[in-house]
């Protein structure tokens, strides 16, 4: 239901509170309507009023609001549709995702694989632990049938890569928390270039296929403890790996 102005002879609580008329209007406008969205007070498809009243209900002139407005829709937080008005909109995955990538790849700060096992370690052990927790038997099947495309991408460098990216991304999901799937997908792009990097090193396959496998038995037996040991060693060996690539690429230099 559309906000409107109250015009009954009670009048309702107003939604917004008087601005006032001060400088910096525009960004106190913006912050009011903000925080209305973050507190949910404006879901998600509700649409805003007029102009002209909610210029009325914030004491603000109406370019003030077309201009603040802007801003909001700028952001993503609002959205406006011929003939249907501006409406409050729904921030998407990849609006979450997306800064943390930009700053991964253009940091004047090295990350290196150092950085990378430290938050892998923080989160995906834990993320291993909720999977077995929270696993459904439709997350068993689609993770037996990716270990299953991994052992047949065994000599596929570039496949056994993507196979195992979609791996982890499936067991992240297989918590069924989608905080800790946005959080994982935010150095989704950095771990599978790590991934490729690594992925023509000498007996890669037999060296982490068999952890992959221990992961989905503890997962599948719903065993906590074992599925994050298990992918604590897993990431163990990653290291490793990389850290023997990067020492032959030194040596090679």
């Amino acid at each position: 239901m559309p906000l409107t102005a109250s015009r009954d002879r009670k009048p309702r609580k107003p939604r917004f509170q008087t601005i006032g008329r001060k400088d910096g209007l525009v960004a106190r406008v913006v912050q009011a309507v903000e925080r209305q969205i973050l507190d949910g007070r404006l879901p998600v498809g509700t649409r805003l009023p007029p102009e002209r009243e909610l210029a009325e209900s914030l004491v603000v002139s109406r370019p003030v609001v077309r201009e603040a407005v802007g801003v909001l829709v700028t952001k993503g937080l609002l959205e406006t549709r011929h003939g249907i008005g501006t409406t409050v909109r729904a921030v998407t995955h990849d609006e979450v995702t997306k800064p943390l990538k930009l700053f991964l790849r253009t940091s004047v700060q090295e990350v290196n694989v150092e950085h990378l096992h430290q938050v892998r370690s923080m989160l995906e052990v834990e993320n291993a632990g909720l999977a077995a927790s929270q696993r459904t038997d439709e997350d068993v099947s689609d993770l037996t049938r990716l270990c299953e495309e991994m052992q047949m991408a065994a000599d596929d460098a570039e496949r056994f890569a993507l196979r195992d990216s979609e791996f982890h991304r499936r067991l992240v999901q297989t918590t069924h928390n989608p905080l800790m799937i946005l959080l994982l997908d935010s150095i989704q792009q950095m771990t599978a270039e790590v991934r490729v990097l690594v992925g023509r090193q000498p007996h890669l396959f037999e060296r982490v296929m068999p952890s992959h496998f221990r992961i989905l038995e503890c997962v599948t037996a719903q065993d906590r403890d074992g599925a994050c040991a298990a992918m604590r060693e897993h990431l163990d060996i990653a290291l490793t790996i990389q850290r023997e690539l990067i020492q032959s690429q030194t040596t090679t230099a």
